[in-house]
């Protein structure tokens, strides 16, 4: 695997979440629909199970490109907007269309494949809007799109599934397109895990070091648009992580967990597509953010944030795994569920 700056071109295409939000900037008008809510059997659930029926919450959010001027100025729902109505009845219609698609048939790992949580924010996405001729001839069963890439910068869809981690508040995957002056798609895939309450040894005080205290974490995936659903695999490798740890720093313990995450799970997802690839390269990057609750008397948390990279240019860390890797060293990811420490378990397989 050559790692030489030439070889390396990051697909434009599939950006982090903040580098597409500096390209929408503040748009001059915005329509939200947040949480609507229903159930289907769609992607694992906590366990990792297929094929259970489950809640889910779904989110849009749509950024218009010109102000609600005819819509203001005539207090009526013109053109210049979206009714949030109309809007929210599109997303279940498309719910509805993922949940009655036959999947029985399916080899399993198609099947795993066809009811993921990508498949279904795409699928909203499409039934939203379409923004070539091609796409709106593949998607025509799902009827006339609701949008225009023409009045709208932006789409967000998030789907969230509250009753899939066990740890944590949910799970979800948010889809951003932004559609620029030529009709250029750009789009954004983040996988999160949201509030996993993790017991561990931290801190520096001599208090701090005779007992555990939960410490609470958010982590996201950027550039995630894997196949199938892994977020399971995730949480096990965040929580095992900081439940092994002891650090005296959320910050040691912030950079230690996004460097057990490139380890163990995005190189044993991604490597062999990133090998296979000829000119499209993406390497996912993490978002972390840690909270101590009961570390300072009077305030809510301290908390702290850290990007880690996973791209060879930006984490020599990074680069020396990948390194490994392309000379054939295993990255398997860890069995789910893991029986036992997960330090012991990297010992052991790497």
């Amino acid at each position: 695997m050559d790692l030489d700056p030439p070889v390396i071109e990051e697909r434009f295409s599939l950006l982090p979440s903040w580098e597409l939000q500096s390209l929408v900037g503040q748009p001059p008008a915005k329509i939200h629909v947040r949480n609507l809510q229903t159930s289907m059997k769609i992607a694992r659930d906590a366990w990792g199970r297929y094929d259970k029926e489950q809640p889910v919450l779904v989110s849009v959010a749509v950024s218009l490109r010109h102000a609600f001027e005819s819509a203001s100025a005539q207090d009526e729902v013109t053109n210049s907007t979206v009714h949030y109505g109309t809007l929210s009845k599109a997303v279940l219609e498309a719910c509805r269309y993922f949940s009655d698609t036959p999947t029985d048939l399916y080899p399993r790992e198609e099947k795993k494949e066809a009811t993921a949580l990508s498949a279904l924010v795409t699928l909203i996405g499409v039934k939203l809007i379409r923004s070539n001729d091609e796409e709106a001839e593949t998607h025509k069963h799902l009827g006339r799109p609701l949008l225009t890439p023409s009045a709208v910068t932006c789409l967000e869809v998030r789907v969230m599934l509250p009753k899939s981690s066990l740890l944590g508040s949910r799970v979800s995957l948010t889809l951003s397109t932004f559609f620029g002056p030529q009709i250029v798609r750009v789009t954004s895939f983040v996988l999160s895990l949201h509030d996993l309450k993790i017991p561990t040894l931290i801190g520096v005080n001599p208090n701090e070091r005779l007992a555990k205290q939960l410490v609470i974490a958010n982590v996201c995936i950027e550039q995630w648009d894997h196949l199938p659903d892994s977020y399971n695999e995730l949480e096990q490798v965040v929580s095992k992580t900081i439940e092994e740890s002891s650090f005296r720093t959320l910050e040691s313990l912030a950079k230690h967990l996004g460097e057990r995450i490139i380890s163990c799970f995005i190189i044993p997802y991604t490597r062999t597509e990133a090998q296979n690839s000829e000119d499209t390269w993406v390497f996912p990057c993490i978002k972390i953010c840690l909270e101590k609750p009961t570390a300072v008397t009077f305030a809510d948390a301290p908390m702290v944030e850290a990007v880690v990279y996973s791209h060879p240019e930006k984490n020599e860390y990074a680069k020396a795994l990948w390194l490994e890797s392309a000379a054939g060293a295993d990255f398997d990811l860890p069995p789910f569920p893991l029986q036992g420490s997960l330090g012991e378990w990297v010992a052991s397989n790497r």
